[in-house]
């Protein structure tokens, strides 16, 4: 019996349905990719199976793409370049950082070396000799002919020192360095106040005058003690004994005395009379 949407063919005596028998399960197909070629620029991408229609391998032409704009020039240049030092026997180290950027590299390095090990001491090696400067000379002619290791003389600030070895006079050069640039100006001083106290210390008249001063301010409020040993006058030399006086007359009264002898004293006991 017919079903909806077939097709029937009518064979002479029958309607015959188009519709064959459903066929065996197919197998599945396959896909791989083969090659992957760049192609020149300008040219068409093109994909080729290489394989058959169940098991397909594709290859793939691809054209390069056009030349882009020129990029801005870059620049690279070294930064900084520092050493640390590591223990003896270790690995040596390097870090790289770029301090600038994409375009203006700045490359600073960072190594890392080991100490060697310590070596042997060495021989003490033999004393200098010592300079020994003579005097000044007005030119190198006045210069003797011959001299002794270490002995110099200075002609014009340059000091000549005698090479034993070779037998000559050499310039080593000036022995004072050139004067260096004036230093700031100092800030303003605060005005400075001085006061002053004395005291006097009687000495033997046998020491010597001295003064002792002491500051017990500071260097802009100065108070100044003045402290003086002054010696007391030694005594003089005994005078010669003087004349032996006479015999004086002494007058014990009241009334007034009749004789009065030259250096005769009266003490009188009371008033007077009138």
């Amino acid at each position: 019996m017919a079903e909806v949407n077939d097709v029937l063919i009518w064979s002479g005596s029958e309607w015959l349905s188009l519709e064959g028998p459903q066929g065996q399960a197919g197998q599945s197909a396959t896909v791989d990719v083969g090659t992957t070629t760049t192609g020149a620029a300008g040219s068409d991408a093109e994909v080729v199976n290489v394989g058959s229609t169940a098991e397909a391998i594709f290859n793939f032409t691809i054209p390069t793409g056009a030349k882009g704009p020129d990029g801005e020039a870059g620049t690279q240049q070294v930064g900084t370049v520092t050493t640390n030092q590591l223990a003896p026997g270790s690995d040596a180290t390097v870090v790289i950082n770029n301090g600038g950027d994409a375009t203006a590299a700045v490359w600073n390095y960072t190594f890392g070396l080991a100490a060697g090990a310590k070596g042997e001491d060495g021989e003490d090696g033999k004393d200098g000799t010592g300079v020994n400067i003579l005097g000044e000379k007005d030119e190198e002619a006045d210069l003797p002919d011959s001299g002794n290791p270490g002995d110099a003389w200075l002609i014009n600030g340059d000091l000549w020192v005698w090479d034993a070895e070779n037998s000559q006079w050499i310039d080593v050069g000036s022995i004072q360095g050139p004067p260096g640039e004036d230093g700031e100006d100092g800030q303003p001083g605060n005005a400075a106040t001085v006061s002053a106290t004395a005291s006097a210390n009687q000495v033997e008249c046998d020491q010597s005058a001295a003064v002792v001063v002491t500051n017990n301010g500071d260097a802009n409020a100065a108070q100044f003690a003045f402290a003086f040993d002054l010696p007391q006058g030694c005594d003089g030399a005994k005078g010669e004994d003087g004349t032996p006086g006479e015999n004086a007359e002494v007058y014990v009264q009241s009334g007034t005395p009749t004789a009065r002898a030259p250096g005769a004293l009266w003490l009188v006991t009371s008033s007077p009379a009138s």
